[in-house]
Order: C-alpha cells, then structure tokens, then sequence
C-alpha cells in the first residue's frame, strides 16, 4: 500500500474531527488560563491594596506575563493543530477506504478484499469483514 501524502484533505468527515479535537482542547485552555489569570490578579489586589505605587510596580509584572502568554500559547496551539491533523489523517483515511470497498462489495462484487494497511488501528475490523465475504463469496 502506498502512503497518504495529503495529510489534511476537503473530506468532511476529516474537518469535523479536527475542529472537535481543536475546540476540546483550546476553549479549556483559554477557559482554566483566563480563570487563573483573573485568579491570581484579584488576590493581588485583595491582598495588596493596589495603592498606585503598587500597581505601578505590577505593571511590569503584568506586561512580561501578558508577552509569555502572546509567545507561549500560539507555539501549542499550533502543535495541538498538528498533532490534532495526523490523528484525523490516520483515522478518516482508512474509514474512507473502508467505506468505498464495502460499497463495492454491497454492490455484489465479492472478488473485493478490503485493504487496509497493517499498522492501521482499523486492521482487526477489515480483517474480520473479509472473512464474511469470503463466507459469501462460498455460498
């Protein structure tokens, strides 16, 4: 079997999963980081006061955590991305070869096998359908 070279396709299937995996993983981390962000500034200024000298003092506390967070969340959100497209590459590609053999074989032709590659995690599930057709392919 050869490679899939096109990691991210217009398959539907491929965008919905990706987009679900990209929303179940950033709007937690935006949710907890700016919850914590909140958190730690509204004990600050409970603690402290926040006189003017104070807070002036923070500012340059509060820009450095403010230039982190710029830097620091794009870089895994952009691997979260990448991570996120090989999983729905592994998966939507093998579903959607699945699905056009079986068409085939829905459509009477048993000479068909599915095809699946061996370190596919959908392996088993081919393998078992084969042997129903070759069952069929008998009687």
């Amino acid at each position: 079997m050869k490679t899939r070279l096109r990691f991210i396709t217009a398959n539907p299937m491929q965008i919905k999963y990706l987009v679900l995996i990209m929303a179940s993983i950033t709007v937690p981390l935006f949710v907890v980081g700016g919850c914590l962000y909140y958190l730690i500034f509204q004990i600050m200024a409970e603690q402290l006061g926040i006189p003017e000298s104070i807070a002036y003092n923070l500012m340059p506390v509060l820009t450095k955590i403010n230039f982190l967070l710029l830097v620091g969340i794009p870089p895994i959100i952009i691997i979260i991305f990448l991570i996120a497209i090989k999983l729905t590459h592994k998966l939507v590609g093998p579903i959607k070869r699945l699905e056009k053999d079986l068409t085939e074989v829905a459509e009477g032709n048993y000479d068909i096998r599915l095809k699946i590659r061996k370190d596919d995690d959908l392996r088993p599930f081919a393998d078992a359908i084969n042997k129903i057709i070759d069952k069929l392919e008998k009687k």
